[in-house]
């Protein structure tokens, strides 16, 4: 067995993945990207739904009553209290060129909604999202993280039209096979958003296990994390599998 058959029979075995359909939770979010990018803090808390079966995440803002936020095979959709919607098809396109200068500085509801939804698919579907079709994964040299400890690399590459942070990205085992960091450039951000994203606090619900901390700092020289800022931090509970 490789490493990812190796990682996914630690989540649950891929039948039990397979068997799965949608993931349940209360999330929390802050730190400084979404504090300086995303307006009314309509982020920091909601009811998140995210699809193993089919490209889709959806959350429900708490901070924010009445808004709901959509991502779906690529496009996104905001829905209010009364029905309205607005909706974006191609809304990557719009972070890059002409159209991605305000985003450097300001994100709308459906940029903010495009973010957080694949970024929240990718996250609640690793590992199975290793053996989706045309992604291709293979273990790579060893992490050194001192006393001893050695985490084992995933190096990971992703098809194009796939939504994602980057065509190419790392996660970090430890000796549990238990996802500690995860390595990426969020292009969405800047190209030159290096980003180490440390996990914690991994729990078991319905068969499959989870992170439910995650906290987001730039790489720094040699792809070394730096101690902050914190650019984005995260929290789920209450996870619930279908």
């Amino acid at each position: 067995m490789g490493l990812v058959d190796d990682v996914l029979e630690a989540h649950g075995g891929r039948e039990r993945w397979a068997a799965a359909t949608t993931v349940r939770a209360r999330v929390r979010s802050g730190g400084l990207l979404l504090r300086s990018r995303v307006a009314g803090g309509w982020l920091s808390e909601g009811d998140l739904e995210v699809g193993i079966d089919r490209v889709w995440a959806a959350a429900r803002s708490v901070s924010v009553p009445g808004l709901r936020g959509v991502f779906e095979a690529g496009s996104v959709r905001v829905e209010g209290a009364g029905g309205a919607v607005q909706a974006r098809a191609n809304p990557r396109d719009c972070f890059f060129g002409r159209a991605g200068l305000r985003r450097n500085l300001r994100w709308d509801q459906l940029d903010a909604t495009y973010f957080a939804g694949y970024a929240w698919w990718n996250y609640i579907n690793v590992p199975y999202l290793f053996v989706r079709e045309g992604v291709v994964a293979a273990e790579g040299e060893p992490l050194d993280v001192g006393g001893g400890e050695r985490w084992r690399r995933l190096d990971v590459t992703f098809p194009p039209g796939l939504d994602t942070h980057c065509p190419r990205q790392s996660f970090l085992y430890d000796d549990e096979l238990r996802l500690r960091r995860h390595d990426y450039t969020a292009e969405v951000v800047g190209r030159w958003a290096h980003a180490a994203h440390a996990c914690e606090g991994h729990v078991e619900a319905g068969g499959l296990r989870f992170p439910t901390r995650r906290r987001v700092t730039p790489r720094g020289p040699g792809g070394r994390p730096l101690p902050g800022p914190v650019l984005v931090w995260l929290e789920l509970s209450g996870i619930e599998v279908e």
